[in-house]
C-alpha cells in the first residue's frame, strides 16, 4: 500500500444550496474556514498552503468585486423562450452548416442561426403570400 494518504471526498453537491454557495463566495477571508481544519486527513502541503492563504483567489476576487443586482439579466428586451425539438439529423445538419459557413456569414451561435433562419423564412412567406407585409396577429380564438 502507498504512503500517500487518500484525498478526502468533497461533500455531495445536492446538499449545497444557492444560499450556501453565495455565503461562501461573499465571506471575508477571516470567516472562511481553512481546508486543513475542515478535513483532518488533508496532506501536509495542503495544510501549509491553507495556513498562508485562507481564501482562494476566487473568494478574494468575489469579495472585492461589486455585487450586481439580481434583477439584472443578460437577455434582450422583448424576448420570449420557446422549446424547440429537432430530429438529430436536422440538428447535425445545422451544426455542420454553421461551422462551415461561420467565416462567411459571421453567425457564431446556434441561437443566432435559428433566429436568422426564422427571419428569412418569415420574410420569404410574407413576400410570397402577403405582398411583403408582415402577417397580422392571429385572432384570439385561434390556438397556435
Amino acid at each position: 500500500m502507498s504512503a500517500i494518504p487518500q484525498p478526502s471526498r468533497p461533500a455531495p453537491r445536492s446538499r449545497n444550496t444557492f444560499a450556501q454557495a453565495a455565503a461562501k463566495t461573499t465571506a471575508t477571508p477571516e470567516t472562511v474556514e481553512p481546508e486543513a481544519a475542515a478535513t483532518p486527513s488533508a496532506a501536509p502541503a495542503t495544510a501549509a498552503r491553507s495556513a498562508t492563504s485562507p481564501a482562494t483567489p476566487r473568494q478574494r476576487k468575489a469579495a472585492s468585486a461589486p455585487v450586481k443586482p439580481t434583477s439584472e439579466k443578460k437577455r434582450k428586451a422583448q424576448t420570449t423562450d420557446i422549446l424547440l425539438s429537432l430530429e438529430e439529423e436536422l440538428k447535425d445538419r445545422m451544426v455542420a452548416a454553421l461551422e462551415h459557413t461561420r467565416p462567411r456569414t459571421g453567425i457564431k451561435s446556434q441561437q443566432v442561426f435559428i433566429r436568422t433562419a426564422i427571419d428569412q423564412l418569415c420574410t420569404k412567406l410574407e413576400t410570397q403570400y402577403n405582398n411583403g407585409e408582415p402577417f397580422p396577429a392571429p385572432a384570439d380564438e385561434i390556438a397556435i
